[in-house]
């Protein structure tokens, strides 16, 4: 019995603990929920999402810019690497080599840190 009332009392108050501020807004007569927060982007491992940081990619590397060419050859090598991952259908590795070059550009673009 306390198993029982533990797991329904868990059921109630889970959303209370993932959104807290909707959730207790939501229990309120008359009050509105806020919204979530419109900076939040959701992405997903689909074939759209590797396309589309692909390009973002390849736009990033055609900008001029303040990087080494060694690190510059290897974000287009990563480049590579994620689109033919992307297009076999590896589509968690594809954009993992793609993520791997926007830091590596992001990071050479800071300069050496102290």
């Amino acid at each position: 019995m306390r198993t029982l009332c533990f797991l329904t009392a868990l059921i109630l108050l889970a959303p209370l603990t993932i959104w807290p501020e909707v959730a207790w807004a939501s229990l309120l007569p008359g009050s509105e929920a806020t919204p979530p927060p419109q900076d939040l982007v959701i992405t997903s491992d689909s074939p759209d999402y590797c396309a589309q940081l692909s390009e973002h990619l390849a736009e990033k590397i055609r900008t001029p810019h303040n990087v080494p060419v060694g690190a510059m050859d290897d974000a287009q090598h990563l480049l590579e690497e994620g689109r033919e991952l992307c297009q076999q259908n590896h589509i968690r590795a594809g954009i993992g080599r793609l993520r791997r070059a926007l830091v590596l550009l992001k990071n050479q673009e800071e300069g050496p840190h102290q």
